[in-house]
């Protein structure tokens, strides 16, 4: 919940963020490209240096590093410092994320009891989001930068709470000797790592996740200034855009049930799908209710394509199912993810307010067919 507090505050602050720096929509697109490319950089070393080091340390350190970059976004005199604060809480919510969901893969390894473990995981992340975003707009009498002092307390005391506790799960993980014939095994069902790093399954998921935050990462980052043009003001704009999230609460839960029931392939293709209906609702309903009802569904479908899709890592990677194999499946994520705001504020300038909700919709109907192709242990 805390680790992804701050997630998405800054791309509903766009607006306020080009009144308050006179930036044009490019250059508030950086402010919300660069600091995912800062997020993207530290992506695979930090899995890598979690399998290696343990999970729990870099938790910690995710803490640490997104308490101190809210007071620094709190304090901000310019826009270059800005910047800086919110690459660093890109970062912070990185050093959580492949630590965090390697525990739960060794935590879970039944595929029904991990699906049903990672949404109800989803749905504190997505609490943690509709915390921040909502906060902005109950609060933005006191000033935007009211609310990242306000979570920065909690962020930082947390980091203290969990160095001082004797946490085994998050501990590194020991190896412990085991029968020759075990261990034979174990070697010939893994074949080599690298193989499935690169096998048709986990390609084809990267794939498609990838082309999910192109589509859903530019969408985001103009999302409150679409809805400002649908007439809502700034203040109910942040709320529906935190409502979002606490919807996704429930769709994280929901998928990790459907997937359980009908498996994480079938239900992400569902999801994919429930993600393109309500964006064309999105788009093209006439009234500004219509507009905020399909925006909330979408954002359930959204939240829920976190849980078969991380639940599938651990299927597809086996015993190798860790911060690693994380750490890449969310640089397929991020990478795109980093682009999608410039590309779209091009479109918008180009074309319109609508132009990026349109590539979503043809993008994500893509990941949809794709999921025909995954096939899991």
């Amino acid at each position: 919940m805390l680790a992804e507090v701050f997630l998405l505050m800054h791309p509903a602050l766009v607006p306020v963020f080009i009144y308050e720096f006179n930036l044009s929509l490019f250059e508030a697109g950086l402010l919300v490209t660069i600091p995912s490319l800062c997020r993207l950089a530290v992506t695979i070393p930090t899995g890598i240096l979690a399998d290696k080091l343990g999970p729990r340390r870099f938790i910690i350190l995710s803490m640490l590093i997104g308490g101190v970059a809210g007071i620094l976004v709190n304090q901000s005199a310019n826009v270059y410092s800005l910047l800086v604060g919110l690459s660093l809480i890109m970062m912070s919510v990185t050093l959580y994320h492949p630590p965090g969901m390697s525990v739960i893969g060794r935590l879970f390894p039944n595929q029904a009891e991990r699906s049903t473990a990672i949404g109800l995981h989803g749905a504190s992340g997505s609490i943690g989001q509709a915390l921040g975003t909502i906060s902005l707009g109950l609060l933005l009498t006191f000033g935007w930068r009211f609310s990242y002092l306000l979570f920065a307390i909690p962020l930082l005391t947390w980091a203290v709470v969990l160095a001082g506790m004797r946490i085994p799960q998050l501990a590194k993980r020991q190896l412990q000797p085991e029968p020759l014939i075990t261990a034979l095994q174990k070697r010939q069902a893994t074949n080599s790592p690298t193989k499935k790093l690169i096998s048709h399954g986990f390609s084809i998921l990267l794939l498609s996740m990838g082309l999910n935050a192109l589509a859903n990462n530019g969408v985001a980052a103009f999302m409150t200034t679409y809805m400002i043009t649908m007439d809502f003001s700034q203040e109910v704009a942040s709320i529906i855009f935190g409502i979002g999230p606490l919807i996704g609460i429930v769709g994280a839960i929901a998928a990790g049930y459907l997937s359980s029931k009908v498996g994480p392939e079938k239900s992400l293709m569902l999801i994919y799908f429930g993600q393109v209906t309500f964006l064309l609702g999105f788009v093209f309903l006439p009234s500004a209710i219509l507009t905020a009802a399909s925006f909330l569904m979408y954002q359930f479908f959204l939240s829920a394509v976190w849980t078969p899709a991380n639940s599938l890592v651990v299927s597809l990677m086996g015993d190798i199912g860790g911060g690693t194999a994380y750490s890449f499946f969310f640089f397929s994520n991020d990478a795109p993810g980093a682009i999608s705001p410039l590309i779209a504020a091009v479109l918008i300038e180009s074309l319109g307010v609508a132009s990026p909700f349109i590539l979503a919709i043809i993008l994500l109907v893509s990941c949809g067919l794709l999921t025909k192709f995954i096939k899991s242990n």
